[in-house]
């Protein structure tokens, strides 16, 4: 198998990094549960094994495996807090999913079509199993014309914005990004109201009409929902992941999961990484799943990704942040920005992605609030407040 060795480096720094990825997975197979019972016969440090699964939300997952390959492996207090975080996770997951499916309702009945993004959805596409991914909100897309309609409704039922917008700076929001955080409870439930995949300037014309038209039907409990086809589900996947450098375990697992349990187009998944300028993105997310779980690529594909030379120094410096610790380390703004831009293939989507982090977000119209006359102002205060860390 083709493999980046020091990937596999930083794997095998600590046992406990091994046996988390030996274990966030929901099938291991013979080898990979054979490896996960020498591990456990190492000295584990149970705390920190705990944390940094907890680091990544992979703890269901982590529970899962210890208590399916070797349960009598596990120390019994460790193995109870485990089971005590997973019936937890599944309690909150199934509430999480009754309330997206009422909003999905609500938004029929006044006929505004709904999509699942993410969340319950992807727990049942990629995992077949609701109480296996974590997840703290609930997405949901709608046509662009439906946003203030469905942000209506949403405020009927008791969430709100964590900014009274104006009419003008609502319309700037439209324009320059791709979604919108509603609250209730104090925060203990949140809807991220979204109206394209990712924003224009970061991945081309991805979030198109045509996402709407490739649908497929899923089962979210007893309630039968369109979403995301695998293939626009994968791609989705990969630029979320890339735009965040990889920082979390759990999102090289969801493509993994996609990767083993569904039978892709791959060369309508490539043509459309082409056509939108995120075939590097894509590259650098399949690289991760197959080295770090194993995932199945076909083999031309397979050659294609890993020969890369720029995803395969971007997959080295991944490795070497996700195993760093037991808390995360959020990038900062330059290693971000340089990551991005290594992402990118040509000059002309390095100027796109430049261009994408000029426009004004709902953190610099929060913080302050100017007349319609002004929005262009927010385009000029945004330089100022990235290189203040804002």
């Amino acid at each position: 198998m083709l493999a980046l060795p020091k990937i596999s480096d930083q794997v095998t720094s600590r046992p406990e990094h091994e046996l988390v990825v030996c274990c966030s997975r929901t099938q291991a197979g013979e080898q990979t549960s054979a490896r996960i019972k020498t591990l456990l016969e190492q000295r584990i440090d149970w705390d920190y094994l705990y944390r940094f699964a907890r680091r990544h939300s992979v703890l269901s997952l982590l529970y899962l495996q210890l208590n399916t390959v070797a349960p009598a492996s596990v120390p019994s207090e460790e193995l109870s807090r485990l089971r005590d975080y997973y019936q937890k996770n599944a309690g909150r997951n199934l509430f999480l999913t009754n309330e997206l499916g009422r909003i999905i309702k609500d938004f029929e009945s006044a006929g505004i079509e709904a999509i699942p993004y993410k969340g319950p959805a992807l727990a049942v596409s990629a995992y077949g199993n609701l109480d296996l991914r974590r997840f703290v909100d609930l997405d949901i897309m709608v046509r662009k014309a439906d946003v203030l309609r469905a942000k209506e409704l949403l405020i009927a039922q008791g969430y709100r914005c964590g900014t009274a917008w104006t009419s003008a700076q609502q319309s700037l929001l439209l324009r320059s990004q791709h979604n919108l955080t509603l609250s209730r409870e104090l925060g203990r439930m949140i809807v991220e109201l979204h109206w394209e995949v990712a924003p224009d300037l970061f991945a081309s014309s991805f979030q198109a009409e045509q996402l709407w038209d490739r649908l497929e039907r899923i089962q979210l409990n007893n309630l039968a929902v369109r979403s995301l086809s695998a293939e626009d589900l994968l791609l989705s996947l990969c630029v979320h992941g890339s735009k965040h450098l990889w920082t979390r375990l759990a999102w090289i697992c969801d493509v993994a999961e996609i990767l083993n349990r569904r039978d892709l187009d791959w060369a309508a998944l490539c043509a459309q990484a082409r056509v939108t300028g995120t075939e590097r993105l894509m590259f650098l997310g399949l690289c991760l799943a197959n080295c770090l779980f194993d995932a199945p690529l076909p083999d031309e594909l397979k050659s294609r990704v890993l020969s890369d030379k720029t995803t395969y120094l971007l997959a080295q410096q991944v490795a070497v942040a996700l195993f760093d610790g037991t808390e995360p380390v959020l990038p900062t703004l330059s290693q971000s920005f340089r990551f991005n831009l290594r992402l990118r293939e040509s000059w002309r989507l390095r100027m796109r992605y430049c261009r994408f982090l000029f426009k004004p977000t709902d953190g610099d119209l929060g913080a302050v609030n100017l007349p319609a006359s002004l929005t262009f102002a927010y385009y000029i205060m945004r330089p100022f407040r990235l290189l203040r860390g804002d």
